[in-house]
């Protein structure tokens, strides 16, 4: 109940109840209006974004469908390999040690991860055989102290050199046996260290090595007694943690997240350049030349 005093709190009284009325009135139907009309998602090739932004113009160019640069786990064992570093500036050079145990010829195509009309990838370069080195790598070495796995006595079997008006992003090289298609990914970034984008999205690359366990070990498992795991390892081995399911596998897999929040940002429009959690400790500056730093992926280390 409500009591009023005089004519002029009535008015106010009952301006105030009517004005609630509509309110509520409006809530209802917009509550209603949402339930029938969902939000759209608006793709980004059926909107105009503003002109410069590398990376809309980059997710304009024809994709790669995910049948054809996708692979099952780890790929195939007689062909693996890894990137020299985990990460190069537009304009240099990214080397490769590939164990072909097959010891068959292969080239190497070269993907960048994007949004791509929903295919998720674009092949921007292939690597011919002819300029590739087929070899049979050495046993990686070993240190039973800390059960460390380091393949870096690997010799160098291909090279990219990265053109300086490369997009920045995530990107995977990928060697193809050429005699059955047997392949396995290599992961790297191409940063953009001049660009000053918006956004600088980070991977969690220390996080893909912890549950690497290439060699027979990671730092949650495999390894010598008494605690059964790896005290230390090393960025010099191929990645297999899509190999497994679950917590100690593919949850760890730059597959599992990193790869959703690229797609969804480079389908937004959203101006983001690349970098990883090497880099964060090699030039933490950088961070300071965005706007937002985006840490991606289960980023434990």
């Amino acid at each position: 109940m409500v009591f009023v005093r005089d004519r002029n709190s009535f008015l106010h009284w009952a301006i105030f109840m009517n004005k609630l009325k509509w309110a509520k009135r409006r809530a209802r139907t917009s509550a209603t209006r949402s339930a029938f009309f969902p939000l759209r998602v608006e793709h980004l090739e059926a909107r105009t974004l503003l002109a410069g932004n590398p990376i809309v113009t980059e997710n304009q160019l024809a994709g790669t469908p995910e049948s054809v640069w996708q692979i099952s786990g780890s790929g195939d064992a007689s062909i693996q390999g890894f990137p020299t570093d985990i990460s190069v500036d537009q304009g240099q050079t990214i080397s490769f040690k590939i164990n072909d145990t097959a010891n068959a010829l292969f080239h190497v195509n070269i993907y960048r991860l994007g949004y791509y009309q929903g295919n998720g990838a674009r092949l921007v370069a292939t690597i011919p055989s002819s300029a590739t080195v087929r070899r049979v790598q050495p046993s990686c070495l070993t240190v039973s102290a800390t059960s460390l796995v380091d393949c870096g006595n690997w010799t160098v079997s291909a090279s990219w050199a990265v053109p300086s008006t490369a997009t920045s992003g995530l990107y995977i090289a990928q060697p193809v046996r050429e005699d059955n298609g047997g392949a396995t990914n290599m992961y790297f970034v191409v940063r953009d260290d001049d660009g000053g984008s918006d956004l600088l999205f980070q991977t969690s690359d220390t996080t893909w090595e912890a549950y690497n366990s290439y060699g027979g070990s990671s730092l949650y498992g495999g390894g010598q007694s008494p605690d059964f795991r790896s005290y230390k390892v090393s960025y010099n081995r191929p990645l297999n943690i899509e190999a497994n399911s679950g917590g100690l596998g593919d949850y760890n897999s730059p597959l599992h997240a990193e790869y959703p929040m690229i797609r969804f940002l480079e389908a937004n429009g959203y101006n983001v350049s690349y970098s990883t959690d090497v880099d964060t400790d090699r030039r933490g500056s950088e961070l300071l030349e965005h706007k937002a730093f985006l840490s991606v992926g289960p980023d434990e280390y």
